[in-house]
């Protein structure tokens, strides 16, 4: 991998996710329109009150998240389900497929992000431990454009057994 500056180093990404729902099986999540990781954490500042004015002497970070944003274009009953709350959907004998709003109150599984870009460097995510839940919204009536599914979810700590913890991983490949 190049050092920066480099011209190599610039970065246009694109790729697909897996997703394994927990006692499931993988799939493609087909096109992914945009693609998000957002970690946040809590920030505790102490500030020293002596010597004429408060400075801030430690601070500590806590509570760490990170949340995960998809926005897909191919609408498809399992994918629906992912931001409708639903377990598989039921397969009826005309091809068609059901799905039960909010029927679970959660959906989680494992998702893994695959780059597959020709320009820059490829990322790969591995996130063992995923919730969704509802946060985005379906138009089943399009303007000018696709239609979309926006699904987001909460990457969970995962814990191993030399005690470490982290919430997944993510690995960056030089472009050949």
């Amino acid at each position: 991998m190049a050092d920066s500056p480099s011209t190599t180093n610039y970065f246009q990404g694109t790729g697909y996710a897996l997703w394994t729902p927990t006692g499931g099986a993988q799939r493609d999540l087909g096109n992914i329109v945009e693609c998000e990781l957002t970690p946040s954490q809590d920030k505790l500042e102490h500030k020293k009150t002596r010597g004429g004015s408060k400075k801030t002497d430690f601070t500590q970070y806590n509570n760490q998240a990170v949340q995960i944003r998809l926005v897909l274009d191919e609408i498809t009953a399992k994918n629906l389900a992912l931001l409708l709350m639903s377990s598989d959907p039921t397969d009826n004998t005309d091809g068609s497929s059901t799905i039960r709003i909010m029927s679970e109150s959660q959906i989680s599984g494992a998702l893994e992000f695959v780059g597959d870009n020709n320009v820059g460097n490829k990322v790969h995510g591995v996130f063992p431990s995923v919730s969704f839940g509802p946060t985005g919204s379906f138009s089943p009536i399009s303007g000018d454009d696709f239609g979309q599914i926006e699904i987001t979810g909460d990457l969970l700590a995962t814990d191993y057994t030399d005690g470490t913890s982290d919430f997944g991983q993510m690995t960056v490949t030089p472009q050949a």
